[in-house]
């Protein structure tokens, strides 16, 4: 994960969106690689073990894939094998771009362990109560990146509690406070929050970004988005609110059937996005201000200077009456006309002269 003081990262959230196919997987690759995002991201999940075989569709899954199906068949059509990723961990090794796999189980959890060796791990927002996997989640081993979907500040505080294995946080009045401010210390560079609203696509109207800046204040961690929805503004308003991690699907067509398809950005979009948040990222700047180099010729041009408004004589007092300002390259500075009233010129000043000390 980025730094306080690093660039932003995006996250091409792949997901199930390779339909099944190692092929269009492998594509989706190439051009999450192509348009210049840092993480490649799948699912890593056993079909049996997510969900019960009578399990519904969400309404959202039903619409996108067009089936008559449960949940469970769904899933089943979109897993890949465990060797599967291995394969694309490595492919996605070779063409420079990071490999990240959201887990679901405990099952999952080791074979992330074990044969993909990450040191990042993605815990999607449906997993946040399930405390079978976040007990048994390492900070000492990996960081965490967390989706905060679906739930309330509670619930994200007990998560949290559950992955460290200790209470770090705890209500108080409604507000979260640090209860374990050593144990914080160490897990605090390890957790991202992602703030997050689980419905594909997402409206407008409940992207809700300024809970970006509740997490930040209750929690004290790096918080970031999971973009659901379908423009690019949402994105572009969480950095510019401080978000340095950016989650946000990408496909090959959004005409594909299946759950995510229409939430994604094809890879027109996602090549626009990716340099919509960069731009974003960079017009940000610091938090200092500053005079910037490519104003210092303009400032040296348009900053008044100190003339003389009519003819001065030696000895005699500047006053607002005998003094005005005007641009020139050269002289005292406007702002320093405290100085000279009140007191005597020590030469003779035409009309329109420049003043000196």
């Amino acid at each position: 994960m980025t730094s306080r003081k690093s660039k932003l990262e995006i996250i091409a959230e792949i997901g199930v969106n390779h339909n099944g196919k190692m092929s269009y997987a492998k594509k989706l690759i190439n051009i999450a690689k192509k348009c210049g995002a840092d993480y490649v991201k799948f699912q890593k999940f056993n079909a049996a073990s997510i969900a019960h075989e009578n399990l519904k569709k969400v309404k959202y899954q039903k619409i996108n894939s067009n089936r008559k199906e449960t949940q469970y068949q769904m899933l089943l059509n979109l897993e890949l094998k465990e060797n599967q990723f291995l394969i694309l961990k490595n492919y996605a090794k070779k063409k420079g771009v990071k490999f990240l796999l959201s887990i679901f189980d405990t099952h999952d959890l080791k074979f992330v362990e074990k044969k993909i060796r990450a040191n990042l791990i993605k815990i999607p927002s449906g997993e946040i109560t399930n405390f079978f996997l976040l007990k048994k989640l390492n900070l000492k081993k990996y960081k965490i990146i967390l989706s905060t979907g679906m739930s309330n500040i509670r619930e994200i505080m007990n998560a949290l509690n559950q992955i460290v294995g200790k209470k770090v946080y705890k209500m108080s009045d409604s507000k979260v406070i640090i209860e374990n401010k050593n144990l914080y210390n160490k897990i605090k560079d390890r957790i991202h929050l992602l703030h997050c609203t689980s419905s594909y696509p997402t409206n407008l109207k409940e992207v809700n970004l300024n809970c970006m800046k509740t997490l930040k204040s209750h929690f004290k961690l790096k918080v970031g988005y999971s973009d659901h929805t379908v423009s690019n503004l949402a994105s572009i308003a969480s950095v510019a609110s401080g978000a340095e991690l950016i989650e946000k699907h990408i496909t090959l067509n959004k005409n594909f059937s299946g759950p995510d398809h229409k939430s994604s950005l094809d890879p027109y979009e996602f090549k626009n996005f990716v340099k919509s948040l960069k731009d974003t990222k960079v017009l940000m700047g610091s938090n200092k201000k500053k005079v910037q180099l490519s104003e210092l010729e303009t400032k040296r041009l348009v900053r008044k200077r100190i003339f003389a408004a009519k003819i001065i004589r030696k000895s005699e007092t500047f006053s607002e009456d005998n003094l005005t300002s005007k641009r020139y390259h050269r002289g005292i500075c406007a702002s320093k006309i405290d100085d000279f009233i009140g007191k005597r010129s020590n030469k003779n000043y035409k009309k329109g002269a420049i003043i000196f000390k």
